[in-house]
């Protein structure tokens, strides 16, 4: 009995070294996973500040996107047709009609235009144009500013200044 009693009392103790090994076990090893947890948080949150940035980006890409397929542009040059002749080209390089379309020079260039009846060109469809004949002097200067002006679709008026040069 005695030796039951000796067995029974080890074992108590036993027991009692079993579970402060587990114990100490167990710190480090809620340790790692702590420190494996809150790297793994780290990089989640991380994944999530890209995706939100990805979004934002891809929001702002449609806005433009959806911008540029409602604006507008007009822009104009003059063009050299043969020897001694001119013709200022005006297209519509936006992306919707545009109204009421005309085209000047900024100041006295030198450069006269002859079909001044044909504006305001009334409509101006995407990618269409019209000329208008210009006759240059001796005395034209060789960069001048072309100024283009319409207005689009809500009848908003716009313009634009141009360098340009007869070579261009």
């Amino acid at each position: 009995m005695n030796v039951i009693n000796t067995i029974v009392d080890f074992l108590k103790n036993w027991k009692d070294v079993i579970e402060i090994v587990i114990t100490l076990l167990t710190i480090p090893i809620s340790i790692i996973a702590y420190f494996k947890a809150s790297k793994a948080n780290k990089l989640q949150n991380k994944i999530n500040e890209i995706e939100l940035k990805l979004k934002q980006y891809e929001q702002e890409k449609m806005e433009k996107e959806k911008e540029e397929a409602n604006s507008s542009c007009v822009e104009a040059r003059v063009v050299t047709i043969g020897k001694g002749k001119h013709r200022m080209k005006v297209w519509n390089s936006g992306n919707t009609t545009v109204y009421n379309v005309s085209a000047r020079f900024d100041g006295d260039v030198g450069i006269v235009i002859m079909d001044r009846e044909k504006q305001p060109f009334e409509e101006l469809e995407p990618g269409s144009n019209y000329e208008l004949v210009v006759i240059t002097y001796d005395l034209s200067i060789p960069k001048f500013k072309i100024i283009t002006e319409w207005e689009d679709q809500n009848g908003e008026k716009h313009s634009k200044e141009q360098m340009r040069d007869l070579q261009s």
